[in-house]
This record gives C-alpha cells, sequence and structure tokens, in this order.
C-alpha cells in the first residue's frame, strides 16, 4: 500500500513537471540581473554564552546578474530576528537575553548542470560579507551585562535549487551557513530560506 502510495506521489509530480509549456533550454539560461525576496529561518548553532539559544525567523533579499549558464554573483541581505536564551548570573537572577542579526555578502554563485531538465536548477554559492549583531543582554563570566552590537567580517556559503515557473520567474530554496570572523564568531548559524526571484 505504502509503495503504491508513494508511486502515486511521484508520478503526480512527473506530471506537474511536464503539465509545463515547452520552451527552449536557453529560455531559461538568459544573462540577465534578477532579484529575490523570501523567508528564512535560523537555526543557531551559538556556543559559549549563548549556546542553547532558541531559533528565529526572518527573511532575506537577493539581488544578482547571471553571465552564463553557470555563473553568477549575487549580493544578499538577509535579517534574523531575536533569538534569544534566558541567562542568569551568579546570584541567581536571570534575565531572557535577545540577539537580533544583520548578514550582508557579496558571493559567486555556481548553477550546477541537470541533464534535461532546464527548469531546475541547482547552485552552490560562497562569498563574504560583513554581520552585525545586536543584544540587550549577555552572558559573560557567569555574570549578567548589558547588551550592544557589534559589525565584523563574516564569510557565508550556500547551497539550494531554483525553480523556473517561466523564463522571468522561478522559486528558490537555499540553505545558508554564516561564519562570522573575529569577537561574533561564536554566532554562527543556519539558514534556511525559500522565497520568489524576478529575472530581468
Amino acid at each position: 500500500m505504502k509503495q503504491l502510495m508513494y508511486t502515486g506521489i511521484l508520478t503526480a509530480a512527473l506530471l506537474v513537471l511536464l503539465a509545463n509549456p515547452v520552451l527552449a533550454t536557453d529560455a531559461f539560461n538568459r544573462p540577465g540581473p534578477y532579484l529575490g525576496l523570501g523567508m528564512a529561518g535560523g537555526l543557531s548553532e551559538f556556543s559559549g554564552a549563548a549556546r542553547g539559544a532558541e531559533d528565529s525567523l526572518g527573511f532575506n533579499f537577493h539581488g544578482g546578474y547571471r553571465f552564463n549558464d553557470y555563473f553568477a554573483v549575487e549580493g544578499l541581505y538577509e535579517y534574523m530576528d531575536e533569538f534569544s536564551k534566558t541567562v542568569e548570573d551568579s546570584a541567581g537572577e536571570r534575565a531572557k537575553a535577545h540577539i537580533g542579526t544583520n548578514n550582508f555578502s557579496l558571493m559567486t554563485k555556481v548553477i550546477l548542470p541537470t541533464l534535461g531538465l532546464s527548469q531546475l536548477q541547482p547552485f552552490v554559492a560562497g562569498g563574504i560579507g560583513f554581520m552585525e549583531a545586536s543584544g540587550d543582554a549577555e552572558a559573560r563570566n557567569g555574570e549578567v551585562h548589558r547588551g550592544g552590537n557589534s559589525v565584523e567580517f563574516a564569510g557565508r556559503v550556500d547551497g539550494g535549487v531554483d525553480y523556473f515557473l517561466t523564463p522571468e520567474i522561478s522559486t528558490f530554496f537555499d540553505v545558508g551557513y554564516v561564519i562570522p570572523t573575529d569577537r561574533l564568531e561564536h554566532l554562527n548559524y543556519l539558514s534556511l530560506g525559500a522565497g520568489v526571484k524576478y529575472n530581468f
């Protein structure tokens, strides 16, 4: 029974893909600029005093230029709403710490070849930019201190897939890993994003 159900789901998915109008392969690989907007979820991998922070929700904005079938450059802005954690000082006083992040990255994007399905385009990307983190409290050496904000360089690696509904409109799903390089190095997080792009 389960095998029959899985076969039905797979068949339905293939029919949806095949039902799209058959367009020239080049229609989905045209060079030019694009913009994208999507929701994102932040999965905290914080360490140190921020270890155990709750996950977050935010959004990301993409803008880029595609040069050919396989290469593009992309700028990305991502905002993560406050990661939060309850912290406690040596006297037993508890406070809720909130950490919000803004991540800006300039990346090189490589579109991976697919066999015969040009509408589905997996990609990998990587680059560097900067991250701003701000918090209203932080735990340091067993004490709760007033928060602040800090900006520093951060690396980012991405992977995902674009699926073209038309030559102009595509949906995307991506996974990004943000890697601050200095004092914020304990604030690494994983981003899961999905949204829509418009290709000019």
